[in-house]
C-alpha cells in the first residue's frame, strides 16, 4: 500500500513530488535542505545547517509514524567546501544509537549558493521489522 505525504509547501505541487512516501512498511523521505518554509537557508555552518535538516527529518518520521531509530539508510548531499566532520558530528548525535547504513556523497553546488547539503532518508518501521504488524 502507497501513502504519500505532504509537508503542505506549494512546491511540492508544483513540481509533483511528495515530502514522503510510505510504501508498505517502508518510509521513502525526499532530499531535505537546510531551508525553512520561507525558502531561507537556515545556518552558516555545516554542523548548523545539518542539525536543522535532520530536525526536518524529523518531522515528516514522527507524521508518518515513524522515527529517527527506524532508520535504515541516510544519505548527505554535501557541496564541497562543506565539513565533513561537522556533518558527521551532527548525524552521530542524530542517529548514531540507531547505526542506520549511511552514504556521504560529493555534489555540485545546489542552487541556493548558501545551501551545504541535503539528507534524504529511508526507514522501515520497528514493529513491521519485527513483524509484529
Amino acid at each position: 500500500m502507497r501513502h504519500n505525504i505532504s509537508s503542505g509547501l506549494p512546491m511540492e505541487e508544483q513540481i509533483g513530488y511528495s515530502r514522503a512516501v510510505r510504501a508498505d512498511d517502508t518510509l521513502y523521505v525526499s532530499g531535505t535542505a537546510p531551508v525553512n518554509d520561507d525558502g531561507k537557508v537556515v545556518g552558516e555552518t555545516t554542523y548548523e545547517q545539518a542539525r536543522f535538516a535532520f530536525d526536518r527529518v524529523d518531522t515528516v518520521l514522527a507524521q508518518a509514524g515513524y522515527t529517527r531509530a527506524d532508520a535504515v539508510m541516510v544519505r548527505v548531499y554535501l557541496v564541497e567546501g562543506a565539513d565533513f566532520a561537522q556533518a558527521m558530528r551532527a548525524y552521530t548525535e542524530a542517529f548514531g544509537p540507531a547505526m542506520p547504513a549511511i552514504t556521504v556523497l560529493n555534489v555540485l553546488p545546489f542552487s541556493l549558493p548558501a545551501m551545504l547539503l541535503e539528507v534524504e532518508l529511508t526507514a522501515v518501521h520497528e514493529s513491521r521489522r519485527a513483524g509484529r504488524i
